[in-house]
């Protein structure tokens, strides 16, 4: 997979500079620290969807039920990373996000994440479905 594909698969990617403090004792990225740029990606595409108007007017929002990422190779400072995701409406409930993370200096693939988020009520204490509008914007995610 290259750069140019991703752009074109993924409607949000972010940016993140390496920072030095982020390295282990082994000295690359700490395996904590990726799962860390997914969920800013993953914020940054909920902004794109909407979601925290629905959160402020409705008190629902999708919440994070699971996450996985794997490690394609190791990630060292300097490097900038460029964090790629989407989500798919895979339920009445339930969206499927999908990361991919980019090194910019190895110019390669060098990890992929998956999510799961359920729809939730904060006033309910409860699992709800997905608003209509939201499963429009996530059914045309693609597209844009």
């Amino acid at each position: 997979m290259d750069l140019t594909t991703l752009k074109k698969q993924y409607p949000v990617s972010i940016e993140i500079k390496v920072k030095w403090g982020e390295m282990d004792a082994f000295q690359h990225l700490n395996n904590t620290v990726y799962i860390r740029y997914i969920e800013d990606s993953r914020i940054d595409l909920f902004e794109k969807l909407g979601l925290s108007s629905h959160l402020n007017s409705q008190n629902i929002v999708p919440i994070l039920a699971s996450v996985q990422c794997d490690y394609l190779a190791p990630v060292t400072y300097p490097d900038t990373l460029i964090v790629f995701s989407t989500a798919i409406q895979t339920g009445p409930k339930k969206v499927e996000l999908e990361h991919k993370l980019w090194s910019t200096k190895q110019n390669r693939l060098v990890a992929k994440g998956k999510g799961v988020g359920v729809y939730y009520d904060y006033i309910a204490l409860k699992s709800c479905t997905i608003p209509s509008d939201i499963a429009t914007k996530l059914a045309t995610l693609k597209d844009t």
